[in-house]
């Protein structure tokens, strides 16, 4: 029997820098299927490269930004293969983890399970690290998508209808991720989170925003070990303490602007 097709599963929004490296990694798989947000960068050209060793397989298609959980399902419905690898524009799949997902795929009977989370090497600086919150980091990245559907707008992940295993063979975050990305990404994500736990309503006060980040500083570098990676988790641990003080500042500021709203509405209806 031949194996099972799988289609490799992309969403992008402006990854010159790392699209090559991460197309290059797939180049065993049956499709490559980028689901592009409109990149102002060179993304569509290095994708769409007809010389690229990637052109046979790879499938470009353009969707309007809408959020992670919708450009992920959109990628569900767009693949023409019921199996999947998703994987970020700045990861890589390591050859170690193309040979395990070949012989899942090769087996008489296919994949013994409907869903995997697949682990992650992190890195920060060059450096891969090895302990504190970011590891270990197992992520729901191949199963078949019958019946999956992705939910929550940050940290967004897919819903399976069985319990998933786990695939030690790791995909291979960018050696570069730096305190620059991570704060580019912790003011976005952290607008997203603030507002997402206001709607649950939930709330915050000085307290909370005071000792969130050495909360979270301590509890990384301490209790989950961060400070075995030496300057690089002490870093980390300090951008991690910013990043959940600012998510509580924030939902201090959208609760007073809807206390706000709510107040203004108030006092128009009484008039």
């Amino acid at each position: 029997m031949s194996p099972l097709p799988v289609t490799a599963a992309i969403i992008t929004k402006n990854e010159e820098r790392h699209i090559g490296r991460c197309l290059q990694s797939l180049l065993w798989a049956d499709e490559i299927l980028v689901i592009d947000a409109e990149s102002e960068d060179r993304t569509a050209e290095i994708c769409r490269d007809a010389a690229a060793p990637w052109a046979g397989k790879l499938r470009f298609l353009t969707r309007a930004w809408t959020g992670f959980r919708d450009q992920r399902n959109h990628a569900l419905e767009q693949s023409r293969n019921d199996w999947l690898l998703v994987i970020d524009a700045d990861e890589k799949c390591s050859d170690e983890l193309a040979a395990r997902l070949q012989s899942l795929l090769a087996a008489p009977e296919g994949p013994p399970c409907r869903a995997y989370k697949v682990r992650r090497t992190e890195y920060f600086l060059g450096k891969p690290i090895h302990h504190g919150i970011w590891n270990p980091s197992y992520q729901d990245r191949f199963f078949h998508r019958s019946g999956v559907r992705y939910v929550n707008e940050i940290h967004e992940y897919p819903v399976f209808q069985v319990s998933p295993q786990l695939i030690h063979e790791p995909l291979i975050h960018s050696p570069d991720f730096h305190p620059e990305h991570f704060l580019y990404k912790m003011n976005k994500y952290t607008t997203i989170e603030a507002r997402d736990r206001i709607r649950q309503g939930q709330r915050t006060n000085p307290f909370r925003m005071l000792f969130a980040f050495p909360a979270m500083f301590l509890k990384n570098y301490f209790y989950y070990g961060a400070c075995k990676d030496g300057m690089h988790g002490f870093v980390i641990s300090i951008l991690e303490g910013v990043s959940r003080a600012v998510r509580h500042v924030k939902m201090w500021q959208l609760s007073r602007t809807s206390e706000v709203l709510a107040e203004t509405l108030g006092e128009k209806g009484r008039k």
